[in-house]
């Protein structure tokens, strides 16, 4: 079956509107303003663990609560386009953290943690594995919404892994720069650019 050049080039066209579309759909259903939110709450998030380890379990609490309520509040706000499966992506969310809390509750007893350096690379490992989740979630949903998330995910689980080896006692510094800043910078570009 031979295309001929003008098929080829209306053919292009055509992805190339459905790019345009995707992206304008990501920025104004509020992705932006979801990856900032969410960028800044692992900033906060992680510098609270490196400087405050006895309270950062109640703050990571804290944040992701008010996390939760401000994409429901977003997703809410009635954004002129809507990304059709809204609601099971949010079920999808849900549903993958429940599964990654039950997959670290079934390792729990496995896990034997002796003195203070240990302990501080079982915390580090644990920060690394809560990291990564939401990072596969950008990665899946990548393929179906837009391809920039995939890119997204393994650039942070890379950056993830770097500082678990390379800077472990600078791992949560690390995570609240990298990993935050990726995802607010991340945030802002959708929002200046694609808009």
């Amino acid at each position: 079956m031979d295309v001929s050049k003008e098929e080829a080039q209306k053919s292009l066209g055509e992805i190339q509107d459905t790019v345009q579309r995707t992206k304008k759909m990501v920025a104004y259903a509020g992705g932006d303003t979801l990856f900032i939110v969410w960028g800044v709450i692992w900033v906060l998030g992680y510098l609270s663990t490196h400087f405050l380890p006895l309270l950062c379990q109640w703050v990571w609490l804290v944040l992701v609560a008010a996390g939760i309520i401000i994409s429901i509040m977003v997703n809410r706000s009635g954004m002129p386009l809507r990304i059709p499966a809204g609601k099971n992506i949010a079920w999808f969310w849900l549903l993958l953290y429940l599964y990654a809390s039950l997959w670290i509750a079934l390792l729990f007893p496995f896990i034997k943690v002796r003195g203070h350096e240990q302990s501080q690379m079982f915390w580090r490992h644990m920060g690394a594995i809560l990291a990564t989740v939401p990072m596969f979630a950008y990665v899946v949903m990548g393929f179906w919404l837009a391809r920039f998330m995939v890119w997204l995910g393994l650039a942070v689980t890379a950056l993830t892994f770097l500082g678990l080896l390379a800077i472990q006692p600078y791992f949560w510094l690390w995570m609240a720069a990298a990993g935050g800043g990726t995802l607010i910078g991340t945030g802002l570009f959708i929002r200046n650019r694609w808009r």
